[in-house]
């Protein structure tokens, strides 16, 4: 039986970058709150970039994992990514022994390893040497199986899922008023780092085709792309729209800015799956997102939520217009109520609970 795990990750809230791998802060809690399991937790709390930085902050993340492994009993090890930490988990085993599991969440495999060959070899050397991989979608375990070469036999597909203890249904003029929103506009909301590869644009593009006068959209991220971000923010000089940004605020706080929104759209090129659309289902709240990687595996069009093709401004007009329509009233509802036994069935204690026996099956 396992009784204790190390958990690696390379991301990991801080008290500077609370939103920075939160997700995963979120199954460590859950860990504790719902199971017996001991975790010995290493873990990466820094966002900043460039060569000195990363070798520093993933030097010590090595270090850590190594003395944890040398100073602790555990039974599993659990690296969330595929590189670095899961080489870094792969020393671990060579020095304990013990099995290790590697959750793949889409930016590593996507991302890194795709456009770096070094990256590349090291990844699968380390994926094929694992006792089971997670993926976090089916898109991603096609990717670990025809490009990496993963038996298809180890990999278990298993979400992150979403935290129905803190994305759940409120109070929607309560939650306006908490936030100082006003309570007389109709709200389109974004929540995601403003970056490439989530659409922001296109989002602000459609704003030019919304037929309502009263709405005003929120984009609540960070601006880590400043590039992107400026293109972003000069475009909409070009449009006739009320746009509000907002920083990024901690993980329990997204919760009530969902819940102050009539809609929520995620216009992403690329979602390995696309939590943050779940979490909106999870708060009621109609959500508008691209047929992309794992965002298709719970937004069903005009079943849960309401699809639209990648960098279509015109689509996710189409789609707001449709929504905010008073005459539609009765289907959103009913596709709302929808989306919220899909984002029940995703919790993160049942995915929890799925990836001990992926822990109880290796050891």
């Amino acid at each position: 039986m396992v009784k204790r795990v190390l958990m690696i990750s390379n991301m990991y809230p801080g008290e500077e970058n609370r939103s920075f791998g939160s997700f995963i802060k979120v199954h460590v809690d859950t860990f504790r709150r719902y199971t017996d399991l001991e975790q010995f937790v290493v873990v990466n709390t820094d966002q900043r970039k460039g060569l000195p930085r990363l070798i520093y902050k993933y030097g010590s993340l090595l270090l850590r994992s190594i003395w944890c492994s040398l100073r602790r009993k555990f039974d599993v090890i659990h690296a969330h990514y595929v590189f670095p930490t899961g080489f870094i988990g792969l020393i671990c085993h060579w020095l304990t022994g013990r099995p290790l599991v590697i959750t793949a969440h889409g930016s590593d495999v996507y991302n890194l390893a795709s456009k770096n060959k070094r990256v590349f070899r090291v990844s699968r050397f380390v994926l094929r040497r694992a006792s089971a991989v997670i993926a976090v979608s089916r898109d991603i375990r096609d990717e670990l199986v025809d490009e990496f070469g993963v038996d298809e036999e180890k990999i278990h597909i298993i979400n992150m899922g979403v935290d129905t203890s803190i994305f759940r249904p409120m109070d929607k003029e309560e939650c306006r008023r908490r936030l100082g929103l006003p309570v007389d506009k109709r709200i389109v909301l974004f929540v995601g780092n403003i970056i490439p590869r989530k659409g922001v644009l296109y989002l602000i593009e459609s704003l030019e085709h919304v037929k309502f006068d009263d709405v005003q959209c929120i984009i609540l991220g960070a601006p880590v792309d400043r590039e992107y971000f400026d293109t972003v923010k000069n475009r909409l000089n070009e449009i006739d729209a009320d746009v509000r940004f907002f920083d990024a605020v901690p993980y329990s706080e997204v919760a009530v800015w969902m819940n102050a929104a009539d809609v929520f759209v995620l216009p992403s090129n690329e979602e390995a799956f696309g939590l943050v659309a779940l979490e909106a289902l999870a708060c009621g709240t109609p959500t508008i997102a691209t047929a992309v990687g794992g965002l298709k595996e719970f937004i069903r069009d005009s079943e849960t939520g309401y699809s639209v093709p990648i960098g279509d401004a015109l689509a996710i007009a189409d789609k707001i217009n449709h929504v905010l329509d008073p005459e539609n009233r009765a289907e959103v509802e009913s596709i709302r109520e929808n989306g919220l036994q899909v984002a029940d069935s995703f919790s993160t204690v049942k995915q929890v609970k799925r990836i001990l026996r992926v822990y109880q099956d290796v050891a």
